[in-house]
Parts: structure tokens; sequence; C-alpha cells
């Protein structure tokens, strides 16, 4: 996908909005021209970033509406358009729903989720600004709701959940920096130019800087409020305004919870439940389908997912996956990360010969976690071929049972680095090859 010809397809046609906002719309309109408040319609303008959009590409396209390089208010917007073009214009919209191989339940929900960030970071972003005595909030409130917007239409357009975090996935399918890629996007639509004082490059301000810092926060919230990174970018606002950081963190409690109790959809809520989140104790589900393998090829999409997430997320450095062939009963590389060009892993097959480790491996759904103490045990007592090759940093293999059939075994390890690994992600490793089956 193109980003200018994406950007083109984008501009092209209106964007559905969220079911709840559009309700609200139809039942703000329907009222007698006399009753019908623009502070209600921009209300609701802002408290969802899609139909805030649709709002303001009416702005961008209009030089009369554009007057000047700064962002006009939404109230202020709706009423220069005046009540029968807005009526006329919002009467058009649809709502976004499930559309079978189309637009995915899981997908609509991860779209609800991210705009729910992005209200949660205008409102934390309004807060900060309010402290720091400034009172012209609007603007970063309207670039805080606007700054995931790509992000989410993309994830409409691929209609898949993203392996990496969203923003990083889109900024390397285009081979980007996001930041570059939303300026582009504020300029193709087009939007109001006014945004890219906060968007764009240019020169740096205090307040662009706690526009990145707000989104940052709500955007990655749901990674768990006690990580370092999250908390030092609490500590840079407490300096930018001139607060404790205690004080800052209590103001992303309060946004999140404001946009918890009026929420446009169900995920709106989830900035909100994760900063309930237990410190290593929870991990919240993927939104991915749970899938019943019940097919080989389920299985094998099952198998290649697993491997994106152990080297994309977990970060291991090579994670081999080898197949279980039935006729020379041994085991053959099937998918690799990690492993040089010419690797004699690449084309080394294990064989299950008696009393060998790979042999005590498959007889049974298991796993070995092997630190140096461990690993170097196992080769002076088995002596495999496989141990030649590996190089001598730790790894952790585990075999994988569909039912009572063996069907092929993971391994990962950090053969580059010599990185020791850790509990969490042995576990977390143990996890993702046990859900690929359901008899474990």
């Amino acid at each position: 996908m193109d980003l200018a010809n994406w950007f083109q397809s984008i501009s092209e046609r209106r964007w559905p909005i969220l079911p709840g906002t559009l309700e609200g719309v139809r039942d703000a309109c329907a009222r007698n021209n006399d009753l019908i408040s623009f502070t209600d319609l921009a209300n609701l303008c802002l408290s969802d970033p899609l139909l805030l959009f649709d709002l303001l590409r009416v702005v961008g396209s209009s030089r009369a509406l554009q007057r000047n390089e700064s962002i006009p208010s939404v109230e202020q917007t709706l009423m220069l358009m005046g009540l029968e073009a807005v009526v006329g214009r919002f009467g058009k919209l649809t709502a976004m729903h499930v559309i079978p191989d189309k637009l995915d339940a899981e997908v609509v929900e991860a779209v609800e989720d991210w705009l729910g960030r992005s209200r949660v970071a205008a409102l934390i972003i309004k807060e900060w600004l309010s402290i720091s005595g400034e009172h012209k909030v609007e603007d970063c409130f309207v670039a805080a709701l606007i700054y995931n917007l790509p992000a989410c239409l993309y994830l409409i357009y691929r209609n898949q959940l993203p392996d990496k975090p969203l923003l990083q996935e889109v900024a390397d399918h285009f081979e980007t920096d996001y930041s570059k890629l939303l300026e582009q996007f504020v300029r193709a639509v087009p939007l109001p130019i006014g945004l890219l004082t906060l968007l764009g490059g240019g020169a740096p301000s205090k307040r662009k800087q706690l526009l990145k810092l707000a989104v940052a926060t709500a955007n990655t919230l749901e990674q768990g409020w006690w990580r370092g990174p999250w908390n030092v970018g609490l500590d840079v606002v407490g300096k930018l305004i001139g607060i404790s950081q205690q004080q800052v963190y209590l103001g992303v409690v309060q946004a999140c919870l404001t946009v918890a109790r009026q929420p446009r959809a169900p995920a709106y809520t989830y900035p909100a439940r994760a900063l309930l989140f237990i410190e290593g104790e929870y991990k919240r589900p993927e939104m991915k389908k749970a899938v019943t393998l019940t097919s080989p090829d389920q299985l094998e999409q099952g198998i290649r997912e697993s491997i994106r997430h152990l080297s994309n997320d977990l970060k291991f450095e090579r994670v081999l996956y080898y197949r279980y062939d039935h006729d020379s009963h041994s085991l053959r590389l099937k998918y690799q990360v990690g492993l040089a060009e010419g690797h004699v892993l690449r084309k080394l097959a294990v064989e299950l010969e008696p009393g060998t480790f790979f042999t005590l491996l498959t007889s049974k759904a298991q796993s070995f976690h092997a630190p140096e103490s461990v690993r170097n045990q196992l080769v002076r007592k088995y002596q495999d071929d496989f141990f030649d090759h590996i190089g001598d940093s730790e790894f952790a293999i585990m075999s994988l049972y569909l039912g009572h059939r063996l069907v092929g075994v993971f391994y990962v390890d950090n053969g580059r680095s010599g990185r020791v690994i850790d509990d969490t992600s042995y576990h977390r490793f143990k996890e993702l090859v046990a859900r690929l089956t359901p008899h474990h």
C-alpha cells in the first residue's frame, strides 16, 4: 500500500463513526431547529475522533472556514457552517459495525480502544495546560484526538490486529516515522493547516512536548503504569509544569475515569481498567479470536503467528520451529528467525534416536528451560548433534502435541547477545505454545 495512494483513498470517502455517537447526533439533530444546540454537537464531535475527523475535513477543504492558520474551535466551525449545512451533513453519517469478511469484531474493538486512548490523551493535555495557566487548550485537545486516527484507519483497511505496537507497525509498513506520516496525513486529506503547528515538524515548543507526552501516556497505559519509561514521562511533565509526579498521575487517573464514565464505545473503559492492573500479575487477554485448531491450515497459521510474537513481542533473538516428519521419524526445520545464511541448523535434521535429548523431549508435551548450568549438563549427558551448533547461550524448548500426536518442537534463545531468559519470558513462551492446541 503506497502512502500517497492510501491517503487519496481515505480522502475519497466518508468514514463511519461510533454507533453510540451516531445515536447522540441523530437525537441532537431531530429537535426543532430552535432547540438544536451547537454546544451539544461540538461536545459530541470532541467525544469521537471519527466524527471530529468528518467535521475537520469540511474546514480543511474550505477557504472561508480556514481563514487563518489557527485551528478554529469546533463550536465556532459549526456556527460558521450554519445549522442547515450541519444537519444536512450529519444526516448522512453512518455507524461503524462488523462486516463479515471485511471488518471483524476484534478489529472494531481495537479501533474503539485506540479512539478511547485519544480521548484520554485529549483530557490529559487539557488538564496539564490548565495547570500551566494556559486557558486556550482546544487546539491541543483536537490535535490529541487526531493523533491516533491514521493508525485507526490503517486497522480498518487491513482488517487485522497488529503484531507490533500499532503506531510502530504503521510506521514500519510505510517506512517512515509516524510523526512524518501524521504531517502528510493532515496535508493530504486535507485537515485544517493549523494542526501542523502541533502535529508537524518545525520549532519545538512546550505545548508540542506536552502533547506528545500526553499521547504517549495514554497510548502505553495498558503496558503497565508501573513501568519505568511510563513514569519517567510523568516526571518530565511534572518538571515542565511545576507540580509533583503524584499530581500529574492523579490527572491521568481523572482523565481515564472521565472517559470510562461517558463511553462512546465499551473499549473507552479500557484505560481505566489498565489502572487497576497489578504489577506482574495481569496480562490483558489478546483480542484475537481463540481458534480451535482442528485443521492443518489453522494450526500452521497459529504456528506462524506464534513465531512472530516470540520474535517481535518477547524479543527472542532466535526462534526455531521444527516440524515432526513421521516418515523419517525426525524433526526438520520449518520456520526460523535469526539464523544466519548458510547456518548448519538450517539443514540439520534432528534424528529421534533412542537415548537422545530430543527423544526424551518429544515423548510427551513438555518444556525445558536450560540456563547455563542446566544446558551444560544436557550437553554432557545427551551429546546430541544439535547442541554442537547452537552456541553457548541458554535456551528454552517445548514440544507441541495435538491430542496424543507429536506435531513439532519450538526452540528459542538469545544467541547473539547471550541475554538470560528470565522466568516471565519463559512462562510467556510456554503459554504461547500451549495455546496452539486445546489439549494441553
